[in-house]
């Protein structure tokens, strides 16, 4: 069995991230609210997806990764909205940094041209949104909510390393 993981090419660092979020997604399951699972598995799919699209790796046609990836987003804006809904404040900020960070990833794949000619500004946004989001961490933290924590810092770090490429990304390119 480990054979078979050891001939893997993706790195292997990847996969465990996706194991631990798909491990987050279960821990939501059982522990936390229908709107919080929801919205844990959405993303973990998302995820995937873009993972998938960014290694020209998708096993569907164009059109139909098109529409899942809106119905994912749709199920995460009703999540959003569920949020607002119940007051639920700290969660309302935290969703709209990652709607910002999906709006930057849209942004990538659709338009690359236009990223690549506004290159510092792009930057500069996704600089602000993981700040952002490290900050709703530290909201969390201070408020003692733990799973809120662990959920948070391993997708902060999930799209860090798995969709932005962290490292790379932080070096600033010149024109």
């Amino acid at each position: 069995m480990f054979d078979y993981f050891s001939s893997i090419t993706y790195p292997k660092y990847k996969l465990a991230i996706v194991v631990l979020i798909t491990l987050n997604a279960v821990i939501y399951a059982f522990v936390d609210t229908l709107t919080s699972s929801a919205d844990a598995l959405a993303w973990l799919v998302l995820l995937v997806l873009y993972e998938l699209e960014a290694n020209d790796a998708v096993p569907m046609a164009k059109n139909m990764l098109t529409v899942i990836r809106n119905v994912l987003i749709a199920v995460i804006v009703l999540v959003f909205v569920s949020y607002v809904y119940n007051s639920e404040w700290l969660d309302v900020v935290n969703s709209a940094f990652w709607f910002a960070l999906i709006a930057l990833l849209e942004l990538e794949v659709r338009w690359p041209d236009k990223v690549i000619k506004c290159r510092q500004s792009y930057w500069l946004a996704t600089i602000i949104v993981f700040a952002g989001l490290v900050c709703v961490v530290m909201a969390w933290a201070w408020k003692s909510a733990w799973l809120d924590v662990y959920d948070a810092a391993l997708w902060i770090i999930a799209f860090a390393y798995i969709e932005m490429d962290i490292f790379k990304f932080l070096q600033r390119k010149h024109p």
